[in-house]
């Protein structure tokens, strides 16, 4: 039986579950049904909130300081610019910007018409699934998958097919890849570095992504967010950059982590001007535009920040990965580091026993160190695997006083 990502049949842990019978009205609609359990995420965050002193390492909201010059651009467009809407694809500076920046970190090259501003990189997604997918269309993500990209294509009628990352490397399993494509294949979902396990894809793994693609008409949609946190000298490398994968590859990315503003809801999408153009009014009629204030500080930032900003905000996450995984290793849990993003998945096979169901580890882990995670259950369609998964996006003294808790 299939588990649902962001679910938890138990309400007693948390608010109710939506019920038909409180109202008369007509039924909601059947693509929603996988929306309306009432969510773990919820409830482990109702209960930490209610320690004085919980530590919530569960949602990854990356509660660190922004740049000074973000946030006093938007200062700037708050007291001087006007308060009407932007064009649906973002204001000028703005996409100027982010040409600039896929031109000189990865000579990429994109067109003013080839780039969408949006409300977020996940409305970046949604708009790209609207566009591209009917219902009964097939949609390919990597397991564990980042649990957005999973409802968001069950949103848009979608049929999922997962892939399961092989157990320890995280690599890709190509007998299991090229059994799932067929005619009905219309979107192949990359996350690099991913969400939750912190993946990065490498060239020769691109390379043969392509290879196996080169007679299919699937699109590829990368979610690109964590682009600037890869560690041990590893690269980034954007899918749009290979041979036989530009003009098939919608890349999303945006400034959320990079810049510590998760909730002001900026993203972007690049793609070739048959797809970007077929985006965008989607997006139009989703959202209208992004924030001009937040458009204008973004445009600012990515002009103003030099790239040892990106370098040193790397450096000071790669400390941070290392204090998590130290204290997770004393707490009896097995830790892969992750490649890149701000997540770690922990075995708790160890502490609790591999029968220990995810949810459960992550109330047990509130009831004896007051200290959130998330469990594997939201990032696997079928059965998940004994792990919690942990962010550090948070301050180094949260990241040590969380290694004595479990040491």
């Amino acid at each position: 039986m299939c588990v649902l990502p962001l679910m938890s049949l138990d309400h007693t842990r948390g608010p109710p579950a939506y019920d038909a019978r409180m109202t008369d009205l007509a039924s909601l609609s059947r693509r929603t049904n996988h929306l309306r359990e009432a969510s773990i995420l919820r409830a482990l965050t109702l209960k930490v909130n209610a320690f004085d002193d919980g530590i919530n390492l569960g949602q990854g909201v990356c509660d660190l300081e922004m740049p000074g010059a973000l946030r006093d651009a938007a200062i700037r467009s708050l007291t001087e610019d006007r308060a009407t809407y932007t064009n649906f694809a973002g204001i000028k500076p703005l996409r100027e910007q982010i040409i600039r920046r896929m031109r000189e970190r990865y000579d990429l090259s994109y067109e003013m018409d080839e780039v969408v501003v949006t409300v977020g990189s996940s409305m970046a997604y949604t708009s790209t699934l609207m566009t591209l997918i009917d219902p009964g269309d097939e949609v390919i993500l990597f397991e564990p998958f980042y649990p957005y990209h999973y409802t968001g294509a069950l949103l848009a009628g979608a049929t999922v097919r997962s892939i399961p990352l092989s157990l320890g490397d995280g690599g890709i399993q190509w007998d299991k890849l090229e059994g799932a494509l067929c005619d009905r294949t219309r979107l192949i979902v990359l996350n690099t570095p991913s969400n939750p396990l912190g993946k990065v894809w490498t060239t020769d793994e691109l390379d043969r992504l392509a290879a196996l693609l080169d007679t299919s008409p699937a699109y590829i949609v990368t979610d690109e967010i964590y682009e600037d946190l890869v560690y041990d000298g590893r690269e980034h490398v954007p899918p749009a950059t290979r041979p036989g994968l530009y003009e098939r590859t919608i890349t999303i990315s945006g400034l959320s982590k990079a810049y510590s503003i998760t909730g002001w809801r900026l993203g972007w999408l690049a793609a070739p001007k048959a797809l970007s153009g077929a985006i965008g009014p989607v997006f139009d009629v989703l959202a209208v535009c992004a924030s001009r204030p937040l458009q204008h500080a973004a445009a600012a930032a990515l002009a103003e920040l030099p790239e040892t900003y990106y370098t040193e905000l790397r450096d000071g996450y790669s400390v941070r990965r290392r204090l998590l995984c130290d204290a997770l290793r004393s707490g009896g849990f097995q830790v892969r580091e992750p490649e890149g993003s701000y997540y770690v998945m922990a075995d708790y096979t160890d502490r609790w026993g591999a029968d220990t169901d995810p949810e459960d580890a992550c109330f047990r882990l509130l009831d004896e160190a007051r200290i959130a995670a998330i469990p594997a259950t939201i990032f696997y369609a079928e059965r998940p695997r004994p792990e919690l998964r942990f962010q550090f996006a948070v301050e180094d003294t949260i990241l040590e006083e969380v290694g004595r808790r479990l040491g």
